[in-house]
């Protein structure tokens, strides 16, 4: 289930405790959905790169040059 960052999600501090506030997300779930995310769409440019880099009607080119920098942020 995805994370709702709402525009009051820090106010109080109630996102910020572990289990969030009145059925809210809390911080750690909500950085967590981001991770994954990250990820996801990390994994997609890779692979779009991948594919463009395999094509026979593209020459000459290399698109995994294109690819983002390592993911330092990752879920343990």
């Amino acid at each position: 289930m995805a994370s709702t960052v709402q525009t009051n999600s820090f106010s109080g501090g109630a996102a910020v405790q572990p289990g969030g506030s009145a059925g809210k997300d809390d911080l750690a779930t909500m950085l967590r959905d981001a991770v994954d995310d990250i990820t996801a769409l990390r994994s997609a440019i890779v692979a779009i790169t991948a594919k463009l880099d395999t094509d026979a009607g593209v020459t000459d080119t290399d698109y995994n040059t294109l690819d983002p920098a390592a993911q330092l942020l990752t879920k343990g």
